[in-house]
């Protein structure tokens, strides 16, 4: 059933109420007027789809009366009743944008025909701009999602929605994301964009309308109605304007707010709808945008704390390299001259060979990420490797109670590969599974020919990794357990070079691990074996 506002002028008093009888059985909200002043009068309280009027009339014609109701409702629908039909009339009338005659005498079924007509052409007008203007604004706004810099993009918004509805004046303002106040984010006039200012700042009560009505807010200028802005400035540019408020995800983070300066131009249902995709879509990207820099400060942050880090670790390994060296040359003299057991000597010694480790590892991930490391490839023996990485990192084991148990394929020849970097690949995935096994657990050690090289496997008992894990223990500086309760040494480089030193071989490290099981790294090395002669 038709709910469709219709408001009838007519002086004739029986012919009023016969229209007004019949298009509200047909379920029209229906409003009679009976001269043309009154209906004038009607239509700035009200809106109306279509305005049935008779064009003689005294005082205010129908045709007059219908001119001044399309500035005030540009969307409305005109229907004409007239006793006397002349090309002439016929002409201003479709100048004045008329949609349709009714010649008197006229019966119900004519009346009603040509209401439902004149209806269905507004619809279809209707549906047609809307869907031209919403096609473009759609792929605009598309566009949007991929402006990550705020003013930019707030620009962008206020110029299509000012282009769009021929607005004078283009405000979009922002929730404080700290105070959530609302504060102007973007300006632009007819005189082009403008630096934000308070003067173009909502009034409390529009913007606690918008706010609690979730809806588009249409305000006109009248005496004694509330101002639009809160500065009396900023309301003399405007005669009415629109607020509508920006929600992504139930949370309103701003309002657009459009004016016109025009009297007698108003926001017609179209803009407003239109207005309500652009709003929908940009609240959308606004708050994209918003995250992208948040992130972006974010990464600003942690790339220049990591830098400081790193710089920290290259400082520190120079520095220690001296005192280590001193400690080394002592040593050696303490075991020249003191005879017989020497248990104190051989623990210092472990604490050094410890620490040169971790000064290896510290100078490896500097040149690494300077990229100033290159690969001097030479025929060498796996399990020879093998054997001197167990007789370094074996005392460490046994004092732990630790068994470590090596598994070498028989197919095995020498390999081509750079022996020093290899080398510290197992050094460091060794010490790893020494750390992070507890006292009397097994480490195993599996190396294989495979069709394309070799793969090797270290297998411990140790606390096991989280899968969500497996990924980051390769990145520098990062350990499972927190830096402040955490049981074991080491900080967190030591994967993340033997990571770069295999693929910098071509090859592939990853991690398969089980939590308090135990976790097995493997390596492999492409295309490294020598061909037997």
């Amino acid at each position: 059933m038709p709910d469709e506002r219709i408001l009838i002028a007519d002086d004739e008093a029986d012919v009023l109420d016969m229209c007004i009888r019949a298009l509200s059985i047909e379920g029209y909200q229906v409003c009679g007027a009976h001269n043309g002043f009154e209906a004038i009068e009607i239509v700035k309280g009200r809106d109306f789809d279509l305005l049935l009027t008779d064009i003689k009339m005294p005082g205010v014609s129908g045709l007059q009366a219908y001119r001044v109701i399309k500035q005030h409702s540009p969307d409305i629908v005109g229907v004409a009743i007239t006793g006397y039909g002349s090309v002439e009339t016929t002409i201003e009338a479709l100048k004045l944008g008329m949609d349709d005659f009714l010649l008197k005498p006229f019966s119900l079924d004519e009346l009603s025909a040509a209401i439902s007509r004149a209806l269905e052409k507004k619809r279809l007008e209707r549906e047609n701009a809307r869907l031209k203007a919403l096609i473009p604004l759609f792929q605009l706004s598309q566009a949007f999602m991929t402006v990550t810099d705020l003013d930019a993009l707030l620009q962008q918004v206020l110029q299509l929605a000012v282009r769009e509805t021929l607005a004078d004046l283009g405000v979009l303002t922002l929730k404080n994301e700290a105070s959530g106040d609302l504060e102007v984010g973007a300006v632009i006039t007819n005189s082009g964009a403008k630096p934000p200012s308070r003067e173009y700042e909502l009034s409390d009560s529009i913007a606690r309308q918008t706010i609690q009505s979730e809806q588009a807010i249409v305000w006109q200028a009248e005496p004694g109605q509330e101002p639009f802005f809160a500065l009396a400035t900023a309301n003399a540019q405007v005669t009415t304007a629109v607020a509508l408020p920006l929600i992504v995800q139930g949370e309103m983070i701003g309002v657009l707010s459009l004016g016109k300066g025009h009297k007698g131009t108003a926001f017609a249902p179209s803009d407003v709808e239109l207005l309500s995709v652009l709003a929908s879509q940009a609240a959308i990207a606004i708050q994209n945008a918003r995250l992208f820099t948040r992130i972006r400060n974010a990464y600003q942050k942690l790339s220049t704390l990591d830098h400081l880090k790193s710089e920290f670790i290259n400082i520190a390994a120079h520095e220690l390299r001296t005192p280590l060296a001193e400690i080394a040359s002592y040593l050696a003299l303490l075991e020249q001259e003191i005879r017989g057991e020497k248990p104190y000597l051989a623990a210092i010694a472990r604490a050094a060979d410890r620490l040169s480790l971790l000064m290896n590892d510290m100078t490896n991930l500097k040149f690494l990420e300077a990229g100033q490391v290159e690969l001097k490839s030479t025929e060498l023996s796996l399990p020879q490797l093998l054997t001197e990485a167990l007789e370094q990192l074996g005392p460490l084991a046994v004092s732990k109670g630790q068994t470590i148990t090596a598994r070498i394929g028989d197919k095995f020849s020498s390999i081509c590969a750079d022996g020093a970097k290899i080398k510290v690949v197992l050094n460091n995935l060794i010490s790893n599974a020494i750390n992070f096994t507890p006292k009397g657990g097994e480490i195993t050690i599996e190396a294989q020919v495979s069709d394309n090289g070799v793969r090797v496997a270290i297998h411990d008992t140790g606390i096991g990794i989280p899968k969500e894990e497996w990924e980051w223990i390769f990145k520098p500086f990062y350990q499972v357990e927190s830096s402040l309760v955490r049981e074991h040494g080491g900080i967190g480089i030591g994967l993340a070079i033997a990571k770069n030193l295999v693929e910098l071989h071509g090859g592939r490290i990853w991690v398969e691990s089980t939590v308090g099981k135990g976790s097995t790294f493997y390596f492999t090395i492409p295309d490294c074996l020598v061909p037997a002669k």
